[in-house]
């Protein structure tokens, strides 16, 4: 299997290239992404430079990348800007013998809008915190409440109020807004993967006890039927078929509310890995045409996640090694 990863300076890809090498089925992983200066090069048998994903450009330098590599599956990352121009060009990399993994056009644009997802979930029957448009003339919001952009994730422009006031101030210049009741809760994460539309074989939640920048930085699985099967519901009920995150506040009352979803493979991924299910394995087998088992309630839980930094260099003269490694355990 020879695949090629986009964004490979993110999280998310240097999750998905660990979860590949675990699986072992893999004889050449690529990345590409817009900057030379990312870690992930030295751990991938490729690395491709490429224009940013608005540049007309990129699409056709995967392309480029595809073809000489001999790419089997193309996996990106970025939701907001690469999987509508990737998935427009499906039928040029399916020409070149490569797969895309990434969902219909349709599904992209409704789970990247909050606004429409969340009268998705309303439709549904799904508890979700309130969310409407923003609009200057909003009355009667309960607070606190979060001002986010209609679409974009990793918590960028998202802000928290605690009153009309500021929130409209913060307001002022900026369009395709939302305001969302804030939740009171523990705020998990279930990373899940459909077989195909309808059908979801895996399920993981995980707590999200301290975030930077968006991101998990340490986290701790768990068994919890109920949301299982809320996170499952919605994956289930949107159409996907690969990878998804669902993100949601458990209240005190036991009760799951939704807050988003997104059609990709989370930037936590190695604890889902580390928790006995492992997502690559899964896009790599449904790739393949194999069946895939029902797996949900079969990941190991209390598996606790600690992320800390580690250095990667490289010389003047083009040497590449990794920093002094704090083995000890």
């Amino acid at each position: 299997m020879r695949v090629l990863i986009t964004a490979g300076g993110t999280v998310t890809a240097q999750s998905v290239v660990k979860a590949l090498r675990e699986d072992g089925r893999d004889s050449f992983i690529a990345v590409v992404d817009i900057d030379e200066r990312n870690a992930t090069k030295f751990f991938v048998d490729e690395f491709v430079r490429v224009p940013p994903a608005g540049d007309p450009a990129f699409v056709t330098a995967c392309l480029d990348a595809v073809e000489r590599l001999h790419i089997e599956l193309l996996v990106p990352i970025i939701v907001e800007r690469e999987f509508l121009p990737l998935g427009a060009a499906r039928p040029q990399f399916e020409a070149l013998g490569c797969g895309v993994a990434v969902p219909p056009r349709e599904i992209v644009l409704n789970t990247g809008d909050k606004l429409a997802f969340a009268q998705f979930l309303d439709r549904l029957g799904i508890a979700t915190p309130k969310t409407v448009a923003y609009d200057a003339g909003l009355e009667n919001l309960r607070f606190p409440a979060y001002l986010k952009p209609r679409r974009g994730s990793g918590s960028v422009g998202t802000q928290r109020f605690e009153s009309a006031e500021t929130l409209h101030e913060a307001a002022l210049g900026r369009s395709e807004l939302i305001v969302q009741e804030a939740v009171d809760g523990t705020e998990f994460t279930v990373d899940c993967f459909a077989a195909e539309p309808g059908r979801v074989v895996a399920a993981v939640p995980r707590e999200r006890i301290a975030i930077k920048a968006g991101v998990s930085v340490k986290g701790r699985t768990y068994h919890h039927p109920g949301i299982e099967t809320i996170a499952s519901e919605v994956v289930a009920k949107t159409g996907i078929s690969g990878p998804a995150n669902v993100q949601g506040m458990l209240r005190e009352d036991g009760s799951f509310s939704i807050i988003e979803m997104n059609p990709r493979f989370s930037g936590t991924l190695a604890l889902t890995t580390a928790a006995g299910i492992n997502f690559a394995s899964l896009l790599l087998d449904q790739f393949e045409g194999k069946p895939l088992p029902d797996l949900r309630g079969r990941h190991r839980a209390g598996v606790t996640m600690m992320r800390y930094w580690s250095e990667a260099f490289e010389s003047p003269e083009g040497e590449r090694y990794l920093g002094t490694a704090m083995s000890h355990l």
